[in-house]
């Protein structure tokens, strides 16, 4: 009896297999939704230069470039079918509509504030990730793979693509997902910006939050990352607490020391004095406060 229940068992999951992969989209759909010819998919030059940046923190980041033509096959690949993708809401960076203000109100007026940092997000983000992400969504092996070649470099994310942001919100929608479930479960919240890993407390229980930052850790691990131990802080209402350079101590602003030396080479500017940033420079960190205070609500 039971032989024949494994048959059959057998036999459905057969067909369900089979199914799903009459229903899996072709390279050829690739090439009809970007409105462009499959053999130019397919000979696309995966060209790439070199750059480098300085970071705030000191060092440099290393970017890769993509050609003009490879660029334009990046975007069309970001606007027609990346974009259209659900990532997870706590997954702020890169996001159509959200900024560094959002992230920063998640947290505001908590007890303590814990923020970590993933080592080389980017380059560790790997093409194997990448590859499997596009199979889960429905692609076919050979759609996945032509879709990896076009988005990955390396082995991984290449910093400088259009498509690399995003992409890298997608394929994390399982590690945003359990660190989200875990603070849900410790009355926290959470936000990542990127590789900025942010947790909100309402309260102050120093083995909860000893406890969180051991398991984030192990989330980020297991979820093909490094945490940077370096870059783990835990915040307390005595202490300025900053989340993606904002304050949030009791509501989101613009750090005190930053608005003073605005106001200051504003007036440098408006009398004629030399200033350390140009009017363009000052404009953008207008715009800005203008942002902080309407978000919040001008309260």
């Amino acid at each position: 009896m039971w032989q024949i229940i494994a048959i059959v068992v057998l036999l459905i999951v057969i067909a369900v297999m089979l199914v799903l992969r009459r229903n899996e989209l072709s390279a050829e759909e690739i090439a009809k939704r970007f409105g462009v010819a499959e053999e130019q998919l397919r000979e696309a030059r995966l060209e790439y230069k070199e750059a480098f940046v300085r970071k705030r923190s000191g060092g440099t980041r290393r970017l890769l470039i993509p050609s003009d033509e490879l660029k334009s096959l990046q975007r069309r690949i970001l606007r027609r079918l990346v974009a259209r993708l659900k990532t997870h809401q706590a997954a702020m960076g890169f996001e159509p509509g959200l900024s560094i203000v959002d992230n920063a109100m998640v947290h505001a007026g908590h007890a303590v504030i814990l923020k970590m940092d993933i080592v080389d997000f980017f380059p560790s983000t790997s093409a194997d990730t990448v590859r499997r992400y596009f199979r889960d969504i429905g692609w076919c092996r050979e759609a996945a793979e032509l879709l990896t070649s076009l988005t990955t470099c390396e082995g991984w994310l290449p910093q400088g693509a259009p498509t690399s942001p995003r992409l890298s919100n997608l394929v994390n929608y399982k590690l945003d997902a359990r660190i989200a479930g875990y603070a849900e479960t410790q009355g926290a919240t959470y936000s990542r910006y990127a590789d900025d890993i942010t947790i909100g407390f309402l309260d102050d229980c120093p083995g909860t939050i000893r406890s969180a930052a051991t398991t984030v850790r192990t989330i980020i691990r297991e979820s093909g990352y490094r945490p940077n131990g370096r870059k783990q802080k835990i915040l307390r209402r005595h202490q300025q607490q900053k989340v993606t350079g904002l304050v949030v101590n009791d509501r989101v602003n613009v750090p005190r020391s930053i608005r003073r030396k605005l106001r200051a080479v504003e007036h440098r500017l408006d009398t004629g004095g030399r200033a350390t940033m140009t009017r363009e420079q000052l404009d953008g960190w207008k715009a800005l406060l203008a942002m902080v205070e309407k978000q919040r609500g001008g309260g």
